[in-house]
């Protein structure tokens, strides 16, 4: 695990300050874990939400090229995709 360095300050209503102590309490972490969670998993959300990116000329042919690219199936899929469903079997 990195180790942590790095600080980020925040400035709360006493009101937020409460709220947040007792769901980290309730959920047996500390204030710091719990905001720090939370925050690291909207970020990741917000992220993953994207509906633009940016990218350079290499990135973007590299990017054509892998969804332009033949779906690689398993083997296992393979086979299921290949075998009769039990609706076109013989009864």
């Amino acid at each position: 695990m990195a180790s942590k360095t790095e600080r980020l300050s925040l400035r709360l209503t006493p009101e937020q300050d409460a709220v947040l102590r007792r769901a980290a309490e309730a959920r047996g972490e500390s204030a710091n874990d719990f905001v720090l969670r939370h925050a690291v998993e909207a970020a990741e959300t917000e992220l993953a939400d994207r509906r633009v990116f940016f990218v350079d000329d290499a990135q973007w042919s590299q990017l054509q090229e892998l969804l332009s690219a033949p779906p690689a199936l398993p083997a296992a899929m393979v086979k299921l995709l290949s075998t009769p469903s039990v609706l076109e079997q013989p009864a």
